[in-house]
């Protein structure tokens, strides 16, 4: 291939050297002469071509010699309008994935919105059959694994982003040809996982880190082209940029998710469970406002569970905090099954949790809390070192009918939890039978 490129390269400037000697030897003109030559040139517009022709007629007379330099300034027409099509083309191109790319940045930190925008933006624009895309299996590993495919399943892969096949990867970001991989892992077994899927281009998603250390968030696999002409030097270029982009935008979804999701848990955390039992309360006060004057409105209820685990530090003295943080672990996935998409599951600290339970009030609530509390202590923990279940002691408060703000309505949930921990713990309490007794 690239030697016929060579050859081609030689044959034009061979074709353009004669087309100059033509001119010079025919068109005694000066400005006539000059205006031929920056026409070859592609300094001027198609529009000239009729005075182009003209100047041919009228200077060259060998009949060879005049139908070549036609036939040479028409070939030279086409080129530049192939040329300036490319270059429009390319501007789309390039106009389309900053503007897709711009929105999504600016409207999402979602990955699973990030990855859909990925794949179908490339399929579109570059007219790929399949693909899929591998990316940081959570927000602070570092194994890369498939997560999403279009038009086929995405493959079982998984490997080390610090591992040699990713430090590799993050530091040739360039795309590449499956056909022609970078020499340094064309013999690893991940590369072999990929030559499987029977793709053709691969894309690294890398970021540029502290310090211009390349960060790894991924990689993008492409299968053949609609049109099965293979990717071009443009395409590899935009596909390049495109993955730049989408390294930023996974980058940013990962600081968002890691703000407000407690790490070891993955339920909400501290800061965004203050955030959003705020935002709830301060919305229901004006429902609340509202129903004071039209007294066919519904006073909007908010309730407030909280729980801590029972014994929690004696568990921990004697199998130690990794059993620990694996009851913690289990316990947030037993919680957020049981629960309501619109509820809200938090991580107060330590071993203490919250659920926010909007539209819900105390009577289904304690209902709630008790399903929750029966789940917990159905559940077995199993860890390496131990099999054990655990279980757990709620409080559960209201608004407006426990407390009208957000300091008063946790207190009232705090203290009806630790009147469940005195009343012998694994049980639910509702604050206003701690008010009663």
């Amino acid at each position: 291939m690239k030697g016929r490129n060579v050859e081609g390269r030689m044959e034009r400037a061979q074709e353009r050297e004669r087309a100059f000697d033509i001119i010079l030897r025919n068109v005694k003109d000066a400005a006539e002469r000059d205006f031929l030559a920056s026409y070859i040139s592609r300094l001027e517009r198609a529009r000239d071509k009729d005075k182009v022709i003209d100047i041919v007629s009228r200077n060259v007379k060998d009949a060879a010699e005049k139908e070549f330099l036609v036939s040479y300034i028409s070939r030279v027409e086409e080129s530049d309008e192939r040329t300036s099509r490319a270059i429009r083309k390319s501007r789309i191109d390039f106009d389309t994935i900053i503007d897709v790319v711009s929105q999504v940045n600016a409207k999402s930190l979602d990955q699973e919105s990030i990855e859909n925008f990925t794949l179908n933006t490339v399929m579109g624009q570059f007219g790929v059959l399949k693909l899929f895309l591998m990316r940081r299996h959570d927000h602070s590993g570092h194994n890369i694994v498939s997560v999403a495919a279009k038009n086929m399943e995405a493959p079982p892969l998984e490997f080390d982003a610090h591992g040699e096949f990713g430090r590799v990867l993050a530091e040739s970001p360039y795309p590449f040809e499956v056909s022609n991989p970078p020499a340094s892992i064309a013999d690893m077994p991940e590369f072999g996982k990929i030559q499987e899927s029977a793709v053709e281009l691969c894309v690294p998603l890398v970021r540029a880190g502290s310090e211009n250390e390349a960060d790894l968030k991924g990689l993008l696999c492409l299968g053949k082209k609609f049109d099965r002409m293979g990717f071009s030097q443009e395409d590899m270029d935009l596909l390049s940029l495109l993955g730049s982009m989408v390294a930023i935008s996974l980058h940013n979804a990962q600081l968002y998710h890691r703000s407000i999701f407690d790490e070891m848990t993955q339920v909400f955390s501290r800061g965004y469970f203050d955030m959003h039992l705020s935002q709830e309360l301060e919305r229901a006060t004006r429902y609340r406002r509202g129903a004071e004057e039209d007294e066919t409105a519904v006073i909007s209820n908010i309730s407030l569970v909280m729980f801590d685990i029972d014994d929690f530090k004696k568990i921990n003295d004697t199998y130690g905090h990794q059993v620990g943080d694996e009851i913690l672990r289990s316990i947030a996935r037993v919680v957020k099954n049981k629960m309501r998409a619109a509820d809200i599951v938090a991580r107060y600290g330590g071993e203490e949790f919250c659920v926010i339970m909007p539209e819900t009030g105390k009577e289904d609530a304690v209902k709630a809390a008790e399903r929750m509390r029966r789940a917990i202590e159905d559940n077995q923990i199993v860890t390496e070192r131990v099999k054990l279940r655990v279980t757990v002691s709620l409080g559960v408060s209201t608004y407006p009918e426990d407390a009208v703000d957000m300091h008063s309505l946790i207190l009232e949930s705090d203290k009806a939890l630790y009147a469940a921990k005195a009343a012998g713990k694994n049980r639910v309490v509702p604050c206003n039978q701690v008010r009663k007794s």
